[in-house]
C-alpha cells in the first residue's frame, strides 16, 4: 500500500522539482542579494575614483553593513518565494502536484531554513573573500574577522569562568541566534503564503502588534536576573545566567515551531 503521508522516492522527486522551480524563478534576485557585496564594492571604488580618493574599496564596517542589509532583504524576499500559492491559477496547479501536504511542507522548510540561507552565506562570504584576496585595500575578509571575534569571545568567556569560578558556555547563545534567524525566515514565508496582497506590509503590521503585546506580557513577569548576579554567590549567579539562556532558547524554538506549524496549517487548508 502506498504511504499517503511520506514516501522517500516521491518526496525526492518533488524536492528536485521544487528546487528547480526555485532556481528558475528566483535566480536573478538570489544573485542580486547574494552578490550585494560585489555590487557595493564597484559602487564604492567608482565613487572614490570619481572624487579623487584613488582606488579604495569599502572597509570592513561598510561591508558588514551591506551584508546586514542583504540579509534583511533576503528575509523580506521570503514573502515572494512561495507567495504564488495565493494566486488562483498557480496555487491550484501547485495543489495538484503529486506529493502529500507533509512532503510539500517538509520540502518548503528544508528550502527556506537550510538551502537558501546556506547559499546566501556561501555567496556572500565567497565574494568578500575573493575580493579581499584580489584587492589588498579591503583589509581582512568578513569571515576572518568573524572567526577572530568568535575566538576573542571564547577567550573572554574562559577568563570570566576562571576569575569568577563560573561555568559559562557561549553555545546556547549561538544556538539562540541561529533559531531566531530561522524563525524570522519562516515568519516571512508564512506571511507570504497567507496574504494575497501587501505581503510585506502585512508581515510588519503583525510583527508590530506582536511586539507590543509581548512587551505588555513580559512587563508582568520579573526578569531581573541581572540584579541577582552577585559575585559573592557564584551558585546564584550561575543559576540565573543559565535560566536566562534557557529562556531565550525556549522562546526561539517556540517561535520556530509556531511558524512551521502555521505553514503546515496553511498548506493543509489553502483553497482557491
Amino acid at each position: 500500500m502506498t504511504n499517503e503521508v511520506f514516501q522517500g522516492s516521491r518526496f525526492w522527486a518533488y524536492f528536485k522539482y521544487d528546487f528547480t522551480q526555485m532556481w528558475r524563478n528566483h535566480v536573478k534576485a538570489a544573485i542580486g542579494i547574494g552578490f550585494a557585496g560585489l555590487i557595493a564594492y564597484f559602487v564604492v571604488v567608482l565613487f572614490n575614483l570619481t572624487f579623487g580618493d584613488g582606488w579604495q574599496g569599502p572597509g570592513i564596517a561598510g561591508r558588514f553593513v551591506v551584508f546586514g542589509v542583504a540579509a534583511a532583504a533576503l528575509e523580506l524576499y521570503y514573502t515572494r518565494i512561495y507567495g504564488y500559492l495565493t494566486d488562483k491559477r498557480k496555487g491550484s496547479a501547485w495543489l495538484m502536484l503529486p506529493a502529500s501536504s507533509f512532503e510539500k511542507w517538509l520540502s518548503m522548510l528544508i528550502m527556506a531554513a537550510i538551502v537558501l540561507p546556506v547559499l546566501f552565506l556561501c555567496a556572500s562570504f565567497l565574494v568578500d573573500s575573493v575580493l579581499c584576496m584580489l584587492d589588498p585595500s579591503l583589509g581582512d575578509s568578513m569571515l576572518s574577522v568573524i572567526g577572530g571575534g568568535w575566538q576573542s569571545l571564547m577567550d573572554a568567556m574562559t577568563n570570566v569562568n576562571t576569575d569568577y569560578t563560573l561555568t559559562l558556555n557561549i553555545a546556547p547563545l549561538g544556538w539562540a541566534m541561529v533559531m531566531s534567524l530561522i524563525g524570522n525566515l519562516l515568519y516571512f514565508l508564512l506571511c507570504g503564503i497567507c496574504f494575497k496582497r501587501n505581503k510585506i506590509l502585512g508581515a510588519f503590521v503583525i510583527a508590530f502588534g506582536f511586539s507590543m503585546l509581548s512587551s505588555i506580557v513580559v512587563s508582568f513577569f520579573n526578569f531581573g536576573f541581572m540584579n541577582n548576579l552577585d559575585v559573592d554567590d557564584m551558585m546564584v549567579a550561575q543559576a540565573n545566567i543559565n535560566h536566562f539562556f534557557n529562556w531565550i532558547n525556549a522562546m526561539s524554538i517556540l517561535f520556530v515551531v509556531i511558524c512551521a506549524g502555521g505553514i503546515f496549517w496553511r498548506i493543509k487548508t489553502i483553497k482557491h
